[in-house]
């Protein structure tokens, strides 16, 4: 049972890593959306600072999904040395 959990973050690191780019596009249109409702706790980013903010989560999606997939990779291979 708990190769199909690894298997599953492994698929979760694999979906991160080639969906970055519009996970971070639909994440950056969300968080301006809230912004734009509450302008008095934090004003709306400017179109540069968009754009800088959909390459940080790009990459920030794509450094958790590095992360999930050699966790489950590692863990995979651990249980195939100790059997």
């Amino acid at each position: 049972m708990s190769w199909a959990i690894d298997a599953g973050f492994a698929l979760l690191g694999l979906v991160l890593i080639f969906w970055a780019a519009p996970l971070s596009i639909r994440y950056n249109a969300w968080t301006t959306g809230l912004r734009e409702r509450h302008p008095n706790f934090n004003p709306p980013p400017t179109p540069e600072w968009r754009a800088r903010n959909t390459k940080i989560m790009t990459v920030l999606f794509r450094v958790v999904g590095v992360f999930f997939v050699l966790r489950s990779v590692l863990m995979l291979i651990g249980r195939m040395n100790t059997h």
